[in-house]
């Protein structure tokens, strides 16, 4: 990883000298680049030959010059304000103190405006809602009352009464508009399949709707109406397919049926959004209030194949060139000015024009949708006087505000002066600082601080004395940690050496081993020795713990088992043997092992001695086995140590378990001496918990199971290879984690016998 770095950092600084190098000449060609487009740009020959290149050439090697210079000067002009601490501070003083009274001014600007536009949308929301009940009470009323007509009036008498009736509604509903249809008591279908028998539509541009206004009062109530006693609700009528406006026609419109005496009758009342509504809604709310209703939007103009346009009120925009390419119908939706064809308002810093959506319902199909319905002019002036409208009070809050902010104000002030006052007294202390540490790289570490502040940079003022006192001690322990590591690389060598050097010859099986420590020294232990010819034992071992502590109860463990074994071999050696002994040769000293119980006597004799020379929190495990080629006869103990793998030639894998507990926790305990046959291509894999404990980045152990199972899969390979790929599976198994616990490994494999 560190590598990396420097290699990046190398990288880096041959891309800054190279840069040092080019830029000034780049500097000069985009100099000499501009004046020749300067004179150039207005002839023929530059506009009509390839020479136009040089314009964007030009820009992007000026560009370039003006980011390296500046980004230059901007890293000079940091060094030269920012090298002493105390300019530092004061940077940072005056970011700390400023930005959060900036940030609080725009968050306040930020929630003010959109607080109050939301509640200026909302207030013309209740206004719409408020017409909506006027309009589905005043249809109820009037179809309960024309109940109570006599069934003989002639039409005129009640085309009269209506007039009558629909000019005194007008006054809170201004421009509205109402259809009538009468019938028998229970009439099917009364208002879907005829006009209006009858009809009173005021006249005037004042209470005309805005958009493409049908006016067609007299026909008949939409599909979608027909099983509905009474409805209410903001309707539109959709931009006609002949228009290229997208605005619609919208109007607050109820329908109402009633029944009585054999009759029944349908009333809808219809309020056209018209110059009348819209004064009424502006005087009751101060807001000035704008229709701007889009009556179809972007989706259904793609379902109808049509393009939507929002312009400007500039014809020749790009938008509007695009839409002309297409090829399509167009829908313009004009942003510069209302349904009224008066301007909007502009966005300025203080105002600017804000959209109001409401539900409303397509006449034709009934489908309902948010729908761009109005525009009001936004201003602070405008919304003061929302908020200061209170006469009472109103004054009292502003008050409040006002004293908030002096006190604010102040604080801020106060803040700034503590602030530079503290620079002083961090800068002075760090300036004390920086004339010792020039002391102590002069080799001075006599060099005292003289501080009389008691916060925290006069006990780092303190602890400077005390770091130059102690750094002749922190000198001497490091000269005793290196000889320390020194120790521990000797005692790595030393170790190295107690391990086997090399392999019995063995005609009938091959055998290898490794060990890999997790510090400096292992804990772990493998030998190989033939006790006679053609009799091998090997063994593998793990001391509890690891470093230097478990290296020597290792180097212990070792000298007993060489020791056991060379009893075991001097006693076969002078075992008498009978003529047939003399015969076969190893045969009888075989035999006499195996009477004698070998392998286990051992692994007792070695738990006894363990048990006197070590603690009883110091023990190990181990894995004590003896090889006779002949035979092919493996006998084996296994005191406490994880149970050896052994895989058949056929791929079938068994475990040897026969033993006993661990060594040098209980002294007098008995082994268990197992046996079994090892034929040509058998595996046996001895190993320690490093291996199988080896976790991923997960946590996750190896496991004995994906270690038998690899072993399996590996089982026609050489010993070398098995345990190098056994190796490198734990390694990619680990990742880059470092060893958790030594990793040992000995394996044997049985072979076709050799002449």
């Amino acid at each position: 990883m560190q590598g990396g770095s420097e290699a990046l950092a190398e990288r880096f600084a041959r891309v800054r000298e190279w840069l040092r190098r080019v830029m000034p000449r780049v500097a000069l060609v985009a100099g000499a680049l501009f004046f020749v487009r300067l004179f150039l740009r207005d002839t023929q020959l530059y506009r009509e030959t390839p020479l136009g290149l040089l314009g964007p050439l030009t820009f992007f090697a000026c560009l370039s010059v003006i980011l390296y210079y500046g980004l230059k000067g901007l890293v000079r002009l940091k060094r030269m304000l920012l090298w002493r601490v105390r300019r530092r501070l004061i940077i940072t003083y005056l970011f700390v103190g400023l930005t959060p009274v900036v940030l609080l001014l725009a968050l306040g600007a930020l929630a003010a405006t959109g607080g109050s536009t939301q509640a200026t949308a909302r207030v013309v929301t209740v206004q719409v809602e408020a017409t909506k009940r006027q309009a589905l009470e005043g249809a109820h009323s009037l179809a309960e009352a024309l109940l109570r007509l006599p069934a003989n009036a002639s039409e005129k008498d009640a085309q009269g009464w209506l007039d009558e009736r629909a000019a005194l509604m007008r006054s809170t509903l201004p421009g509205a508009r109402v259809s009538v249809w009468r019938g028998p008591a229970g009439a099917r279908a009364l208002g879907e399949e005829r006009p209006a028998d009858f009809s009173s539509v005021p006249e005037g541009e004042e209470v005309r709707g805005v958009g493409q206004d049908s006016g067609d009062e007299r026909a008949p109530v939409p599909a979608w109406l027909h099983e509905k006693a009474d409805w209410g609700g903001l309707a539109f009528l959709p931009p006609p397919e002949q228009s290229e406006s997208a605005f619609g026609a919208p109007s607050v419109r109820a329908l109402a049926r009633a029944e009585g005496g054999g009759r029944a009758v349908a009333v809808l009342l219809t309020a056209p959004v018209s110059r009348a509504l819209v004064k009424r809604y502006r005087d009751a709310t101060g807001i000035d209030l704008r229709p701007f209703f889009v009556g179809i939007t972007r989706e259904e103009a793609q379902r109808r194949g049509l393009n939507l346009r929002y312009t400007a009120g500039d014809p020749d925009d790009d938008e509007d060139n695009r839409a002309v390419i297409a090829g399509r119908p167009q829908k313009v939706v004009d942003l510069a000015h209302d349904q009224f064809g008066e301007a909007l308002p502009q966005f300025t810093g203080f105002s600017f024009p804000y959209p109001v959506f409401l539900e409303a319902t397509d006449w034709h199909s009934g489908k309902e949708s948010p729908r761009w319905s109005f525009v009001v002019g936004w201003s602070w002036a405008e919304s003061g006087k929302q908020f200061w409208s209170d006469a009472t009070l109103g004054p009292r809050v502003w008050e409040m505000i006002y004293g908030t902010a002096v006190v604010f104000l102040l604080l801020e002030l106060a803040a700034l002066l503590s602030a530079a006052w503290m620079t002083r007294a961090v800068t002075g202390t760090v300036h004390k600082l920086y004339r010792a540490t020039e002391s102590v790289k002069r080799g001075d570490f006599s060099h005292r601080i003289r501080t009389r502040s008691r916060d925290q940079l006069g006990e780092l003022a303190l602890a400077f004395n005390d770091m130059s006192a102690n750094i002749e001690t922190l000198l001497s322990e490091r000269v005793e940690h290196e000889r320390l590591k020194r120790e521990v690389e000797i005692a790595h060598e030393v170790q190295a050496q107690l391990f086997p050097r090399s392999t019995p010859d063995i005609r009938t099986a091959r055998i290898t081993g490794e060990c890999r420590a997790a510090l400096g020294v292992a804990g772990d232990y493998y030998d190989f020795i033939e006790v006679a010819p053609g009799l091998v034992a090997f063994a593998l071992g793990d001391v509890s713990g690891k470093g230097l502590s478990a290296s020597l109860v290792m180097s212990n463990l070792q000298a007993a088992l060489r020791a056991q074994v060379g009893i075991i071999a001097e006693r076969l050696r002078l075992a008498p043997v009978g003529a047939a002994a003399v015969a076969e040769g190893r045969a009888a000293a075989v035999a006499d092992a195996d009477a004698c119980r070998a392998v286990s006597g051992m692994a007792e004799s070695i738990n006894a001695q363990l048990c006197r020379a070590t603690d009883a929190n110091r023990f190990a495990t181990l894995f004590l086995a003896l090889y006779d080629e002949r035979a092919r006869t493996l006998r084996f103990t296994n005191a406490g140590h994880n149970a050896p793998i052994l895989v058949r030639a056929d791929g079938k894998v068994e475990r040897l378990w026969d033993g006993g507990t661990v060594l040098g926790a209980f002294d007098g305990v008995p082994f268990e001496e197992g046996q079994t046959a090892l034929a040509p291509a058998d595996l046996l894999v001895v190993f320690s918990d490093g291996i199988t404990e080896a976790q991923n980045a997960a946590g996750e152990e190896y496991g004995e199971q994906r270690l038998a199972a690899f072993a399996a899969s590996r089982r026609t390979e050489t010993v070398e290879n098995i345990r190098r790929d056994i190796f490198d599976e734990i390694e990619r198994w680990t990742g880059s984690a470092e060893r958790g616990d030594d990793q040992t490994l000995v394996i044997l494999k049985g072979v076709n016998r050799e002449p």
